[in-house]
């Protein structure tokens, strides 16, 4: 059935959509050979485990669909089709990527694969650079190399139900990202990154490990929100006795320096010049929320609830987030709001 169907094809010459969804299929016909102008292929719930070596013909196909097949790689073949622009592999076995696989990517918008056994993403990822869309949810994947954090049209990210502690912190340069899952990793800590993606509308962390969120998520211009499921601190209070904190003599000086010296004096400035070094470290400064001076290393850390944002589409069973912020000194402390809460880490 499915050669009479192709032999349609070949004979109606221009030929651009075939469709063999659900056939049986054990390879990819021969006779794709012949279809020149094909511009769809969908080979969908098929028993397909590798491509045939025709596929090199196929060099208009701009969309193909091999979801729900057997393949336990991504095709060498694949490097051939220079003009696709939607690649679905979804529900089938791969564990990697042939070495040539991803050589001809450049146009592709639109991968698909989900329900794999990925155990990692090649380097190679980087040369996908005009992708929009990449959905690797279900799979194994314990890390995201940075490669990926290359690809500036990337808009929505899926990597829902896999086994990632953490993402790289190259993700800061993503400006387009609008849309990214992480539902149901091992992730333990907020990637304290993505409070910098001004352009992010839609993140999902649920069913992870995360037990506090940064003051800086309620910066970000989210409109939906998705956090359940994860093992959130609540209101518990411990009465503890307080003792009058000692600090270093290193974190009272900078604390002096970072409050007195402001980014236009000179001596600022040439001291950036010798010791960029410096940079580096001020980036990590933190500020009183009551009183606003500066920390950098030493200070009370302190659990901020809140709810959800007014314009934050979220969880119906999210009521307040644990929000994590800092004081600069046990009077500041003594002079904090009564929904303020000292956290202690374990």
């Amino acid at each position: 059935m499915s050669e009479k169907l192709l032999l349609k094809a070949v004979r109606s010459e221009k030929a651009t959509v075939v469709v063999l969804r659900g056939k049986n299929l054990t390879t990819v016909p021969s006779l794709v050979r012949k279809l020149y102008h094909l511009r769809t292929l969908d080979l969908m719930s098929n028993k397909i485990s590798k491509l045939c070596p025709e596929f090199f013909s196929l060099t208009k196909l701009k969309k193909l669909n091999l979801g729900n097949n057997r393949l336990e790689e991504v095709p060498e073949e694949m490097m051939y089709l220079e003009n696709l622009e939607i690649l679905h592999l979804f529900g089938n076995l791969i564990k990697s990527f042939a070495p040539k696989s991803l050589d001809g990517f450049e146009n592709l918008n639109i991968l698909n694969m989900n329900h794999n056994k990925l155990e990692k993403i090649p380097p190679e990822i980087s040369r996908l650079q005009n992708l929009k869309s990449l959905s690797l949810n279900n799979n194994q994947l314990t890390d995201i190399p940075k490669e990926l954090c290359s690809l500036a049209y990337l808009s929505e990210i899926q990597l829902n139900h896999n086994q990632l502690v953490s993402i790289p912190e190259e993700f800061k340069t993503m400006k387009n990202l609008r849309k990214l899952s992480l539902a149901r990793n091992l992730m333990d800590v907020f990637p304290i990154v993505l409070c910098s993606l001004s352009n992010l509308r839609i993140l999902d962390i649920a069913g992870n490990l995360i037990q506090i969120l940064p003051r800086k998520i309620r910066r970000m211009g989210l409109k939906e929100f998705y956090c359940e499921e994860n093992p959130f601190l609540k209101r518990f209070p411990i009465f503890v006795e307080q003792m009058e904190e000692v600090l270093p003599l290193k974190e009272i000086a900078a604390r002096y320096v970072m409050n007195e010296i402001s980014e236009e004096d000179p001596l600022y400035q040439r001291s950036v010049a010798h010791y960029p070094e410096i940079l580096e470290i001020l980036a990590n400064y933190r500020e009183c929320m009551l009183c606003g001076k500066c920390i950098l290393s030493s200070g009370i850390d302190i659990v901020l609830f809140v709810p959800p944002m007014k314009n934050w589409k979220t969880s119906a069973d999210i009521k307040e987030l644990p929000l994590e912020t800092v004081m600069c000194s046990q009077t500041c402390f003594e002079n904090r709001a009564p929904h303020l809460f000292r956290l202690k880490k374990l």
